[in-house]
């Protein structure tokens, strides 16, 4: 690796000198068209409709979860989640999910199988947040549903079949960005005490848009620059301070009281060296951390899960992350 801003704790994958695994390097050239429009010009509405990755996703059957679409009215404004469940008997832990798509794009059905996995391989009622999208909903509307949502599920545990001392946020990308977030607001709650924070490859600092990794791996990598300077601009509204803590977490106040965090860092993403960065905030600043480092792959890898090993790898790394603060939080 040609640059990092803290050590990693676990590497994973060949060395390709800082470029695509030959499997991620197909995928990537799928996306890349040097002759396309600025990411300002996209049709907003269109890209929502799609789910461009779902041919590369690892398919996860729901034969042992139960699955349930629910509206909850929060604030004076409906909220939709979707509930995976274990088919055993609960209680179970608690994993809130926020997914990525740049605060703009994806949706709940964009992150199933992801959301599928977790509940299946960490054992844990997962709640995925339909969370407000910019533009039309600019920070802090998505926060505030991430929030709102995480402090229902604490207060309504039991009519999810969950434990309300045992819960976790995870999210990729943007979701990630609002997991640590999240996490940062919660420090101060009385009650909710979340055991992890599992952040998929995520956007920690838009204070800035050069050096290191956002230039080296700007375009061709299937997640551009372009397009994260872009969906920052309309999630902030293009006014509000990109320092402010909850949108760039990295400039946020870290007590002792702020959850564990579990990085899953790409290679050749943009996001790599903010990533790295805010870990070795966290972990300069006390917080039990573990940053796992997989080479020769791209941003939202872990959707490209069923044609690159290094996204089933990264998979069952962050399911075992979460069952193993599961278990030391009972009690």
């Amino acid at each position: 690796m040609e640059h990092r801003t803290t050590a990693f704790d676990r590497e994973f994958g060949d060395n390709y000198n800082g470029e695509l695994c030959p499997e991620a390097h197909v995928i990537a050239e799928a996306f890349h068209d040097p002759l396309a429009p600025p990411a300002a010009q996209m049709d907003i509405q269109a890209a929502r409709e799609g789910h461009v990755l779902e041919a590369y996703e690892l398919s996860i059957p729901t034969d042992q979860i139960q699955i349930e679409d629910r509206r909850i009215t929060l604030h004076h404004r409906s909220l939709r989640l979707r509930i995976y469940t274990p088919a055993q008997a609960g209680p179970f832990p608690i994993l809130v999910f926020a997914h990525g798509g740049c605060w703009t794009f994806c949706s709940i059905e964009s992150h199933e199988q992801l959301c599928r996995y977790y509940c299946l391989h960490a054992q844990c009622v997962v709640v995925s947040v339909d969370y407000s999208l910019a533009p039309e909903h600019p920070f802090p509307h998505g926060l505030n549903d991430f929030e709102d949502a995480i402090v229902w599920c604490f207060n309504n545990a039991s009519e999810i079949n969950g434990d309300p001392t045992r819960m976790a946020v995870a999210g990729d990308s943007a979701g990630g960005n609002l997991s640590a977030a999240v996490a940062q607001r919660l420090q101060s709650h009385p009650d909710l005490k979340l055991c992890l924070q599992v952040l998929l490859y995520p956007i920690c600092d838009i204070s800035t848009m050069t050096g290191g990794s956002l230039d080296r791996y700007a375009e061709g990598y299937f997640f551009t620059r372009d397009v994260l300077q872009w969906t920052a601009s309309l999630y902030t509204n293009n006014c509000t301070d990109v320092k402010h803590p909850e949108i760039s977490p990295v400039y946020g106040e870290i007590t002792s009281n702020l959850a564990p965090a579990f990085f899953v860092i790409a290679e050749c993403d943009v996001l790599r060296d903010q990533a790295f960065a805010y870990a070795n905030i966290l972990r300069q600043a006390g917080i039990d951390v573990q940053c796992n480092y997989y080479r020769g792959v791209p941003h939202a890898f872990i959707a490209m899960a069923g044609a690159l090993k290094l996204g089933q790898q990264a998979l069952n790394d962050s399911a075992q992350q979460l069952v193993k603060a599961f278990a030391r939080s009972i009690g």
